[in-house]
């Protein structure tokens, strides 16, 4: 007996935006002035488990994409990457690029994995 892992995409979607939307909150509320290691680590959740959930239903361009902002997030959250305006600009447009692929993915639509690729490699490089 097989499973159809369709019946699952609806329930990981919620979960993404869910997690995004926390993210989003948390980015937005980092206070540059007092390193806050919890709301690091809370952000860094969010991708890791989008990033877990994306893989296990086999969504990996986006797998892939949170996996690349989970490693920056967690150089972040070590202090080993700046906690900047710049960086947490880049973080916020990464989150965005997160939930455009969601939405597309609930619209049934095929996600670029070239432009995916683009984007990821100018989050990393633009991360300082």
């Amino acid at each position: 007996m097989s499973i159809d892992m369709t019946e699952f995409h609806d329930i990981l979607f919620e979960e993404c935006l869910e997690n995004l939307d926390i993210m989003k909150t948390e980015l937005n509320s980092i206070d540059l002035n007092a390193f806050d290691k919890e709301r690091m680590n809370t952000i860094y959740r969010g991708a890791h488990t989008i990033k877990g959930g994306c893989a296990m239903l086999e969504f990996n361009i986006v797998a892939e994409y949170a996996k690349e902002m989970e490693h920056l997030l967690g150089e972040m959250r070590d202090q080993t990457k700046q906690t900047n305006p710049d960086n947490i600009g880049v973080m916020l447009e990464s989150v965005e690029f997160i939930r455009a692929m969601i939405k597309q993915l609930q619209n049934k639509e095929v996600l670029d994995d070239a432009n995916a690729a683009i984007h990821r490699a100018k989050m990393h490089a633009a991360i300082v």
